[in-house]
């Protein structure tokens, strides 16, 4: 009787659970040939997506261009609502508060405005409320909001800053 180098010597009780592998199991067969079938089938997947990829006819574009012949954006223009170049007849504020960010809110909601107290205190203010004693933030624009103090509307806008290099260029 040849033994076999490969084979698992086991006690006599489990005798039953020892593996030769000099015979040929029908259930390792045939997990093999099905990993062997699995692995043949992604590989056709693969293959065909990507000779799909590569030679498919590039989709027609749907959207058209935006841009006018002097290269503005038209389609854009109201996207973010429109700002209001005149603020109204309100003239500017003279009190010592700095605006330092607005969330305008659409037509029939109150917006927020973000402002600097003279003290150095930064409030966030909804339209209507108070923003110091006898101050009150009566409309909140896109690029202004206007005050109220002792019934008179003024205006309190952003302040322009001149770009970078403006300054040295004109000395």
């Amino acid at each position: 009787m040849v033994r076999c180098s490969l084979c698992i010597q086991v006690p006599a009780k489990l005798k039953m659970l020892r593996l030769s592998f000099d015979r040929s199991n029908i259930a390792q067969t045939a997990t093999v040939a099905l990993a062997t079938v699995a692995a043949l089938v992604l590989l056709a997947l693969v293959a065909a997506y990507w000779t799909w990829e590569l030679f498919a006819p590039r989709p027609e574009p749907r959207a058209q261009a935006a841009m006018t012949a002097g290269g503005e954006t038209s389609s854009a223009q109201s996207l973010f609502g429109v700002i209001e170049r005149n603020p109204g007849n309100a003239p500017p504020t003279g009190i010592a508060i700095k605006l330092l960010g607005i969330l305008a809110a659409p037509s029939g909601r109150q917006g927020y405005a973000v402002m600097q107290l003279e003290q150095g205190k930064i409030l966030s203010v909804q339209e209507g409320e108070d923003v110091a004693p006898g101050i009150r933030l009566a409309e909140v624009a896109a690029d202004h909001v206007i005050l109220e103090r002792a019934g008179i509307r003024e205006t309190l806008a952003w302040t322009v800053k001149a770009p970078a290099g403006t300054e040295q260029a004109n000395k």
